[in-house]
């Protein structure tokens, strides 16, 4: 029965940086990473021409910078990542509905029964990277299994640009054993390390350790990497649930105490918060405030909207008027962010909005058009000004 299901794993190579290189000609071919800020950040994404450091994403761009001093650092632009990202979706639910996504550069898609309105699945993955490929300039990789582990497995083999098929056979699962630990999907740096001080460094090291001694040590993922470490993966393909919040926050270089900084930060996100609801086709109807202090302590605060919006100053007006209610006398702030969250799908609530709503999400759609026209850092909104904050 485990042969039956075909499965085909899409990863888009180095995404954050492959998109920045096909924008940006001086890009290409160089070490490029991707993240911020540069003083204390962490690596989004690097270009294969950069992992050649030693490069990878989560590391501090401190040490990246001190790895790769010719690389070149730019900030991530998670809008223009998204609005690539929701493309490719779109594409992956021309060939089957059963799609799970992982993040916004990568998907397992199950085919199974496909296959007489594509063609075979070597045939599928094809047509699904030529598609990204037409429609992004974008490369990506495929791995086709007959679960998910071994697609994933095949499709990072293969980068970049690849396309790989792993099946459950004896002859593969041998192969398979001898690559390191790492390779399994969710065995990350922490993992591995502690499966090395066990004597476990490749994959075969793990699937001939009894499975008590992995489980006493690593409770239920570990039952499930050992299985993975033997072929087996049971797992569906789960078509993703709602998203549950929309949001985004900033580090600052300093540490703020500043208001009016604080709250033009506010309003700069709110407007790619907005922009991130509109490309999603969600309105929402709680907002979030998360502040991070120098002493690294972090707080949240909500509110519930009386509707349901995507408006930029629907968005502002709530986070800054949360902000004024703590206490930001005694220190300052490393980190704020807002989110969005209680969210509908748009076509829910068409007929919903009050007069003043459409009006604050008319002018977000006609600050959208000149983004995407002139690009995402040619406009800005000017600091909302209202009564209370002259009362200040």
């Amino acid at each position: 029965m485990g042969n039956l299901r075909r499965i085909i794993h899409i990863d888009m190579d180095a995404f954050f940086a492959q998109i920045e290189q096909r924008d940006t000609c001086q890009y290409k071919n160089k070490p490029l990473i991707v993240g911020g800020p540069l003083n204390r950040g962490v690596i989004s994404s690097a270009s294969y021409e950069a992992r050649k450091y030693g490069l990878h994403s989560g590391m501090p761009l401190s040490r990246a910078k001190r790895l790769c001093p010719e690389g070149i650092f730019v900030p991530v632009n998670m809008e223009k990542y998204l609005k690539e990202s929701m493309q490719i979706r779109e594409i992956f639910f021309q060939f089957t509905p059963l799609v799970e996504f992982i993040g916004c550069d990568e998907a397992f898609l199950d085919i199974t029964g496909c296959q007489k309105l594509f063609g075979n699945e070597l045939e599928i993955a094809k047509k699904i990277k030529g598609k990204i490929y037409e429609q992004t300039n974008l490369t990506s990789s495929a791995g086709i299994g007959p679960n998910k582990f071994l697609a994933k497995l095949a499709s990072s083999i293969g980068k970049p640009n690849g396309l790989t098929v792993l099946e459950n056979t004896k002859e593969v699962l041998e192969k398979v054993k001898l690559l390191p630990v790492s390779y399994i999907w969710g065995v990350g740096r922490v993992t591995d390390q502690e499966l090395k001080s066990m004597g476990i460094e490749t994959i075969g090291d793990l699937a001939s350790t009894p499975l008590e001694i992995i489980e006493n040590k690593f409770g239920e993922p570990g039952r499930i990497i050992h299985k993975m470490a033997n072929g087996i993966d049971n797992r569906k393909v789960t078509p993703n649930q709602e998203p549950k919040s929309i949001g985004r926050e900033i580090t600052y270089r300093k540490d703020v105490d500043d208001f009016g900084i604080l709250r033009s930060t506010l309003l700069l996100l709110s407007q790619k918060i907005s922009r991130n609801l509109r490309l999603k086709k969600y309105k929402g109807k709680a907002v979030t405030l998360k502040v991070r202090f120098s002493d690294f302590k972090t707080v949240t605060r909500r509110t519930t909207l009386k509707k349901y919006t995507s408006g930029i100053f629907d968005i502002h007006r709530s986070s800054v008027l949360l902000l004024k209610n703590l206490d930001l006398k005694r220190k300052k702030i490393r980190l704020i962010g807002v989110s969005v969250s209680s969210l509908r799908p748009t076509f829910m609530l068409e007929n919903l909005l009050s007069p003043n709503e459409s009006e604050d999400e008319n002018l977000a759609e006609a600050i959208d058009k000149i983004s995407d026209k002139f690009g995402e850092d040619k406009l800005t909104i000017a600091r909302l000004v209202d009564k209370d904050e002259i009362m200040d």
